[in-house]
């Protein structure tokens, strides 16, 4: 039944070494993002926000910041501002966590 439901697909080759491997999961996309800080608030304030209101993170300047990939933390970093776009922040990597024993 299964080579029945195969039979109309294109065959493929299979990846066969570590660096061919490599090169398919290179372009899986993820997601990456960077955690400035967090805040709690209680719901009452949460629902008497408005454009203009402003909200105080936990995080201080300078502190280092987690550096998430697909909800995984995998590194710290610092933010800077780009040299050749003032207006768009940047991350420099600081520490790499190898295990999850280090997060």
């Amino acid at each position: 039944m299964q080579n029945d439901i195969l039979a109309g697909l294109p065959s493929q080759k299979p990846v066969r070494t570590e660096s061919q491997m490599a090169a398919s999961f290179a372009k899986v996309p993820v997601t990456l993002q960077v955690i400035l800080g967090t805040a709690r608030l209680p719901l009452s304030e949460i629902l008497t926000l408005q454009a203009g209101s402003r909200i105080g993170l936990d995080q201080k300047l300078g502190e280092p910041v987690s550096i998430i990939v697909n909800g995984c933390m995998v590194a710290s970093g610092q933010i800077f501002v780009m040299d050749d776009q003032a207006e768009k922040l940047g991350v420099k990597i600081t520490e790499i966590f190898n295990s999850k024993e280090e997060t």
